[in-house]
């Protein structure tokens, strides 16, 4: 019996520890989010590529842990964040965090606050908008901002995007 339950659990281990998706503070090779442009909704993307642009230029450098910073926002729009934001940030600016445990929390708080600025527009805002997509605008947005390299105030896409956003959010 014993022997049974051993190798079950350690099935399971080697299972879990297979996955694909990305674990937070593991490695920065991996990919929080990869979605394929034909699944990327334009609105969602363009909004959030934006609005972490212009909160974060001059804010991220080569060394920034981009990746925990996404699977933060990915984990707050997931619902996996159980502890009330004003907790965390009233713990995340207390300091005294490794790098990568600060970019998580940084990351779960811009999440709420962008989530609140999207119901501030309209009641049923937050409803529209596609969580994989802003996550993807939001990871793109912050390997932009670390490499130098981000696309224009009047990228047609972006500007496109936040059009349609505005048309639906009155």
């Amino acid at each position: 019996m014993l022997k049974k339950v051993s190798l079950i659990l350690t099935a399971l281990c080697l299972s879990a520890c297979s996955m694909s998706s990305y674990i937070p503070f593991v490695s920065k090779e991996n990919a929080v989010i990869d979605l394929d442009k034909s699944a990327i909704d334009q609105k969602s993307y363009a909004v959030a590529y934006e609005a972490t642009i212009q909160t974060y230029t001059d804010r991220v450098n080569k060394d920034y842990d981009v990746n925990s910073f996404t699977s933060g926002v990915n984990d707050w729009f997931l619902g996996r964040i159980l502890v009330p934001i004003e907790q965390i940030r009233g713990n995340l600016y207390q300091g005294m965090h490794d790098s990568n445990v600060y970019a998580y929390y940084s990351g779960v708080v811009f999440a709420a606050e962008l989530q609140n600025n999207f119901s501030r527009l309209s009641a049923d805002c937050w409803q529209k908008i596609d969580r994989p997509s802003i996550t993807q605008g939001i990871y793109d947005a912050m390997r932009g901002l670390q490499k130098g390299d981000v696309r224009d105030n009047d990228d047609e896409y972006l500007v496109k995007g936040s059009e349609q956003l505005l048309n639906i959010c009155k």
